[in-house]
């Protein structure tokens, strides 16, 4: 494991989660939504949303990826 990822673990910012695998896919579908809304917001020049929306695909994304290892973030 990378050093940052291991003192995520000892200082309880990233936790072990059982359920992790089973909400792996809910946050990807989330994902995947944000971003769809993001190109339409994009499309309609809405930029400042487009970001925002963008971000949180990418968090979606990132928190799948944790769930998926059976992790879940402290926040």
């Amino acid at each position: 494991m990378i050093k940052s990822f291991q003192d995520c673990l000892r200082k309880g910012k990233i936790k072990n989660f059982s359920r992790g695998k089973s909400l792996a896919g809910k946050e990807l579908r989330l994902a995947k939504e944000d971003l769809n809304s993001a190109r339409k917001s994009f499309t309609d020049k809405n930029y400042r949303w487009c970001v925002i929306q963008v971000y949180y695909s990418m968090f979606h994304s990132a928190r799948s990826l944790l769930y998926f290892k059976n992790y879940r973030d402290s926040g």
